[in-house]
């Protein structure tokens, strides 16, 4: 029964060398949709593939001089997709780079000078839709007193949960920067002042979740204040920044009040 499928040495470990073969191309097959499919290469290293890809042609040299078909086609099939691989880690370590460079250190959001450059061409949009928009500014209560009763680690640890809270919770439309310090600026794209009211609301109730903990027995849980500008004109951005950060400081200590709007729309 067995003897029809029987194979000689030879055709045995040929069929081997085509299974090595196809192995090496569908592991880098996968490796390339993978990286297409996340847009993630910071585990990646370029030298390694670089050296991977000068031993594949080593591998192909040496298939030429012993006439294998197996080392020489599975080598330069491996080697087109180890050259794919290098092109994709350039091409979006390139893109982490500048992606980088918009974002704060500390708290991973967007950074100001960023925010102050694309938010212009949002408000820009707004008006061309004849849509209000509103900028809020949003400041981390207490925070020097955390810095100063604990530590700059344990501050930085509280900016970053709201920065992780804010981006989370607001839409694709709308941006969130850090501002300075202790204080966060805020875009909402489409947004009246009851719009406005709900989105405070709602960031509110999600900080109030936050918690980092100091040691077993403490924990700093974050408030926040916020002042909003809502308008339908066309407005320097710097303008509606100010308004925002005025309402804000406008809120009186101890307040109940969570969200101020500036008077000049």
């Amino acid at each position: 029964m067995f003897e029809n499928i029987m194979f000689d040495e030879e055709t045995l470990f040929t069929y081997i060398g085509y299974a090595a073969g196809l192995a090496t191309v569908l592991t880098f097959a996968i490796q390339i949709l993978r990286i297409i499919e996340t847009k993630n290469v910071s585990n990646l290293s370029s030298y390694m593939y670089i050296i991977y890809s000068l031993g594949l042609v080593c591998w192909f040299a040496y298939g030429v001089y012993i006439d294998s078909y197996i080392l020489l086609f599975s080598n330069l099939i491996t080697f087109l997709c180890t050259f794919v691989i290098l092109i994709l880690i350039i091409y979006y370590d390139a893109e982490d780079k500048i992606e980088r460079e918009r974002r704060d250190d500390i708290t991973s959001v967007y950074n100001r000078k960023y925010f102050e450059q694309t938010v212009p061409e949002r408000i820009a949009a707004s008006l061309v839709a004849k849509q209000s928009f509103a900028v809020m500014m949003l400041k981390v209560d207490e925070i020097a007193d955390v810095r100063k009763k604990y530590n700059e680690k344990i501050a930085n640890k509280v900016l970053k949960q709201v920065g992780n809270a804010l981006e989370k919770d607001l839409r694709g439309t709308d941006m969130v920067a850090r501002y300075d310090n202790e204080k966060f600026v805020i875009y909402l794209a489409n947004s009246d002042e009851k719009g406005t009211k709900t989105v405070a609301g709602r960031l509110n109730e999600n900080i109030k979740k936050l918690s980092v903990k100091v040691s077993r027995k403490q924990n700093v849980c974050p408030s926040i204040s916020m002042g909003a500008c809502v308008s339908k004109q066309a407005k320097a951005l710097a303008d509606l920044v100010s308004g925002a950060e005025k309402a804000l400081d406008n809120i009186p200590a101890r307040s109940k009040i969570k969200i101020q709007f500036c008077k000049n729309k």
